[in-house]
């Protein structure tokens, strides 16, 4: 069995290997995919991702849930701890960590995401088993951020070639309710048929 390293890798590899103008149209479906998905119209809250690069891009996701009236929060990295700010405008943010596009607390009084009713978090990742786990960079700050907030309902974002049918996760892995692609969800059994 290869190794978490060399997994992460491969998957990185094929995910680097999809076109800039492939991985568009692949955004733009998913984010199709995210709109018709059972929790949208009723979700207030929506934790999403600036994407950098090879990422599905869920920029004309955000815009779009801006749009529907949708609380929408980034998240900006401190050290170890990474956490999620309540964004209004693009203006509101400003490359940070990794050259990620992050919350600029610096030039304006942005709110902290606190534990709401009706929240979900969109995760990206490496890759995704069947079962719900995901393979990050290896930095550990989703997990640690899920595991101090247990109510969100986690959506692991990617795409299809992104899939794996399964690996053994670590002790510490905090796994999806949802994965969603460009062409199917993907409801884990730590969904168990549960609605928001």
């Amino acid at each position: 069995m290869e190794s978490k390293q060399e997994l992460r890798k491969e998957m990185k590899a094929i995910r680097d290997g999809i076109s800039e103008e492939e991985r568009s149209v692949l955004s733009t479906q998913i984010a199709e995919q995210l709109r018709r998905e059972a929790w949208y119209p009723s979700v207030k809250h929506i934790l999403v991702y600036s994407a950098i690069r090879s990422e599905v891009d869920l920029s004309e996701f955000s815009r779009t849930a801006a749009d529907d009236g949708k609380v929408l929060y980034y998240p900006k990295v401190f050290g170890k701890v990474m956490e999620f700010y309540r964004i209004d405008q693009e203006e509101m943010l400003r490359p940070g960590a990794f050259s990620v596009m992050e919350p600029d607390t610096d030039s304006y009084p942005l709110e902290v995401y606190k534990d709401q009713k009706e929240s979900v978090i969109l995760v990206p990742g490496v890759a995704f088993s069947r079962e719900g786990y995901r393979l990050g960079y290896g930095g550990g700050y989703y997990d640690r951020y899920l595991a101090e907030h247990r109510n969100l309902y986690t959506v692991g974002i990617g795409f299809s070639r992104q899939i794996l049918d399964t690996w053994l996760p670590e002790e510490f892995d905090i796994p999806m309710k949802e994965i969603v692609t460009e062409n199917m969800t993907i409801e884990t059994h730590f969904f168990k048929g549960r609605r928001m």
